[in-house]
């Protein structure tokens, strides 16, 4: 079983992903933190030092590789991951791809609190941020909605029942 996390950042793919993974006792891979740890510097630092271009190359490298493993995993991708180098296709073709939908007004009030460590935002206003996170959920949720399974997420779930429908919907679709 291999399934991967996608969905805008701030959704809770990398928390979700850890405890999901920990529940089916799979291993548990976060693309971010891989690629943090090969090139031995933040996402944060990636961005400013070579640009969001060369971060979406080598993203798709390390994506590419880790979809090849053998082995069952749950996988956590960027927000933006699922958008370039047609990423959902290989995500959909090699692993059940699961969309962790969430309103922007949520998004906002957890990107607000934790922008300093986020490269495309931690420059923004409060007003330029709900703009910036309007505009660009528009441009990525149609990649998003090609997930497989789709989870909505809302303030009344908590992480445990998330993980439980996720688990639910994984064993109802296969």
């Amino acid at each position: 079983m291999k399934i991967t996390l996608i969905g805008y950042m701030g959704s809770g793919k990398s928390s979700l992903g850890a405890m999901l993974a920990k529940k089916l006792n799979i291993i548990f891979y976060d693309l971010d933190s891989i690629i943090s740890k090969t090139y031995g510097v933040s996402i944060f630092s990636f961005f400013k030092k070579k640009g969001e271009s060369s971060f979406r190359k080598i993203e798709h490298l390390m994506l590419k590789k880790i979809l090849k493993k053998k082995h069952s995993y749950i996988l956590s991708v960027g927000g933006g991951t699922p958008c370039f180098y047609k990423n959902i296709y290989l995500l959909n073709k090699y692993s059940k791809t699961i969309y962790i939908k969430i309103d922007a007004y949520t998004l906002f009030n957890r990107l607000i609190l934790e922008k300093e460590k986020r490269p495309l935002i931690f420059n923004f206003s409060k007003k330029e941020l709900y703009r910036f996170i309007m505009k660009h959920l528009l441009k990525r949720v149609p990649f998003y909605e090609q997930a497989s399974i789709k989870i909505e997420i809302d303030k009344k779930k908590s992480k445990i029942n998330v993980i439980k429908e996720i688990i639910k919907s994984i064993y109802s679709d296969t």
